[in-house]
């Protein structure tokens, strides 16, 4: 492998799991997901120098993701769908209403993401709008920080802000009875 085979690899190294598990949600198919890979790891292949120095080095890869996905979408006219992103009990992701809006959302690596794929939840991801659903799954599936998500989406850090507030918010609702159901199936209160 030659040097720039290798520095690619290792600047991609890290992210790549990442990055498998958001193309799941931006399409319908794992064989499309796998296209969907290739074609980002090939375009960011075409314009990475070896010696660049990139401090969002994921949300780097994201946006050349982003951008793939929309192409095909809009070539295709295929929907692209997101699935369900979470793997914990609604109830800590909503949070009480009076939580905090601002904190992180929990990540999961790929075993737990796999783990919980329910469709009430996924219908209610679903019918968000796409500001506020991309900002769940950038967070959520992609990894990435507020700040990452402002360059992802070219928005303002209080512009991610107050669209995951809002996503919380409108989950919470929609969820609300669903996850007093799960939680008391799980033995909580």
């Amino acid at each position: 492998m030659d040097s720039k085979g290798a520095t690619f690899e290792a600047f991609v190294a890290p992210h790549y799991e990442r990055l498998a598990t958001l193309a799941r949600q931006y399409v319908r198919t794992p064989s499309d997901s796998n296209d969907l890979m290739q074609e980002t790891l090939l375009r960011a292949w075409r314009s990475f120098s070896s010696t660049q120095t990139c401090v969002y080095q994921r949300a780097w890869l994201v946006v050349i993701m982003r951008n793939v996905a929309a192409e095909w979408h809009r070539s295709s006219q295929r929907r692209i769908r997101l699935a369900p992103l979470f793997n914990t009990d609604l109830t800590d992701v909503a949070g009480p209403a009076s939580s905090e809006p601002f904190a992180p959302l929990p990540t999961m690596d790929e075993s737990q993401f796999r783990e919980f794929l329910d469709d009430r939840v996924a219908a209610a991801l679903d019918t968000l709008e796409p500001p506020y659903r991309e900002v769940v799954v950038l967070s959520v599936a992609g990894g990435l920080n507020y700040r990452e998500i402002g360059d992802v989406l070219e928005c303002p850090i209080g512009t991610v802000m107050s669209r995951m507030a809002r996503a919380r918010r409108a989950l919470r609702e929609q969820l609300a009875d669903y996850a007093a159901t799960q939680s008391q199936e799980r033995g909580g209160h």
